[in-house]
């Protein structure tokens, strides 16, 4: 028996077609599902124009065979192009969509253009596949726009878009550029998991709402100059794996980096920061440029995002871009600078790490007491008739039998008395002194002593600096 009503299902088989089966179709389809190369495509244009004329504007699942015009066209009532696959270029720029839209699930093969559209109920292209990129550039809006899980092939244009009412954009693929610059977000702006495979740019941007881009990639530019969040802005787990720019950005609330990743160069230059500030657990891969130029910026930003943390009494997250900035400072250094930058940066981190001052300072003196130990040195003795004074001097180079001989409580014994002249040498407090016996044991005690006055100062300095910081 033939079919006599059009076999189209949607996806979750709620919505099924009355249209009549087209003559030409093989498997059943009406004029307007029918994906078939031999589709009657003036057929398909009379009909498709008594739809629209009658604001019947359900189009689920139709299959478009050339490009779409519909520029300037006032849609009324609801939309519905869920599942529809537009094999041409297709035309929405200027067109007024007065409730609710339904782009769900549909395929546009190439570009899309809604450029200065007008979307006054929620507008769903939630699953949305744009092979051909989509242009939204001075559209609007005023309901939510949900993009969730939608991928574009080819660039995403919403610069200059205004999005008053929420704006998902969670969990989509930009393989293409995405470019928001000088788009307006009036309430919340959710890019959770989107995944941003060429630059990203959100210059002169404005976030009215909430900012998410909870778990976000941006694997080339991320540009975010001058861009305004006056709402709560949540960057945690976000990879920049490219440049990334914050150049006069203003966070007017609470800012949260926590836990992301910045791969490459990243500035914060003039970057002004009004709420509280998180970056913890935060990754900076690089801290120099591949210049000098890129790394003078480099240590401008750190600088200006120590500030703002010293501003907020958060010393130990200041100390952090302290270091950074002196990293990216010695990068460009000339190289005498640059040598003793090194060492201040071993010694003591740059004044942010003094616990190294004091691993440094026993390993000097446990060293100093080995050359002692093997090298010759003289200890006084007790009081008589307690003990009198004895020669130390272990020699390393006897043979196995010899050295085997001299093991024993007695060289733990001397090796503890070397190391107590070694703390004395260090830390010039006084008492009785060995005698050094050979050049290498005078010299060692010499520089032991320069460098235990040199140490304790410096120590005493990076200590005294941090607590009178805080």
């Amino acid at each position: 028996m033939a079919r006599t009503q059009c076999q189209y299902k949607s996806w979750d088989g709620t919505r099924i077609c009355r249209e009549s089966v087209w003559q030409g179709s093989a498997e059943g389809f009406c004029i307007f599902h029918d994906p078939s190369k031999e589709k009657n495509i003036n057929l398909f244009k009379r009909k498709l124009a008594r739809k629209i004329k009658r604001e019947d504007y359900n189009f689920r699942g139709y299959y478009f065979p050339e490009s779409v015009d519909f520029a300037d066209h006032v849609f009324a009532t609801e939309v519905d192009f869920e599942e529809a696959i537009f094999s041409s270029s297709t035309n929405f720029s200027n067109c007024t969509f007065s409730q609710r839209l339904n782009f769900a699930g549909t395929t546009f093969f190439d570009r899309a253009n809604f450029l200065n559209t007008t979307f006054s109920g929620g507008a769903y292209f939630a699953g949305a596949t744009f092979f051909g990129g989509g242009n939204f550039v001075g559209s609007t809006f005023s309901g939510g726009a949900y993009f969730a899980g939608a991928t574009f092939f080819g660039g995403a244009f919403f610069s200059g878009t205004t999005f008053s009412g929420g704006a998902h954009f969670a969990r989509v693929s930009f393989s293409g550029g995405a470019y928001f610059s000088g788009a307006t977000f009036f309430d919340r702006a959710g890019f959770a998991r989107a995944a941003f495979s060429e630059e990203a740019e959100f210059m002169g941007s404005t976030f009215s709402g909430d900012a998410h881009f909870l778990n976000a990639t941006f694997h080339k530019w991320a540009r975010f100059e001058e861009s305004r969040f006056a709402d709560v802005t949540d960057f945690v787990r976000v990879q920049f794996l490219g440049d990334t720019s914050f150049w006069k950005a203003q966070f007017e609330n609470s800012t949260d980096f926590q836990m992301a990743v910045f791969a490459k160069n990243v500035s914060f230059l003039d970057t002004q920061f009004g709420g509280e500030i998180n970056f913890e657990q935060s990754t900076f891969e690089r801290n120099m440029g591949e210049d000098a130029m890129a790394s003078a910026l480099l240590e401008r930003s750190y600088r200006n995002v120590k500030n703002a943390f010293l501003q907020r009494g958060n010393y130990a997250a200041a100390g952090n871009f302290y270091y950074r900035e002196m990293e990216a400072r010695r990068s460009r250094s000339k190289r005498m600078n640059r040598v003793w930058m090194e060492v201040y940066k071993w010694l003591c981190g740059y004044g942010e790490k003094p616990q190294r001052i004091a691993l440094v300072s026993v390993a000097i003196i446990a060293m100093s007491a080995l050359i002692f130990l093997f090298n010759g040195v003289v200890i006084p003795g007790g009081r008589p008739p307690v003990e009198a004074e004895r020669f130390v001097d272990y020699n390393i180079f006897v043979d196995y039998n010899s050295l085997t001989a001299q093991l024993g409580w007695q060289l733990l014994r001397d090796f503890l008395d070397c190391l107590y002249y070694s703390v004395v040498t260090f830390v010039p407090v006084g008492g009785e002194l060995m005698i050094p016996v050979g050049y290498s044991c005078k010299i060692t005690v010499a520089v032991e002593g320069f460098l235990g006055m040199f140490l304790i100062v410096l120590f005493a300095i990076v200590t005294a600096r941090k607590m009178v910081r805080q």
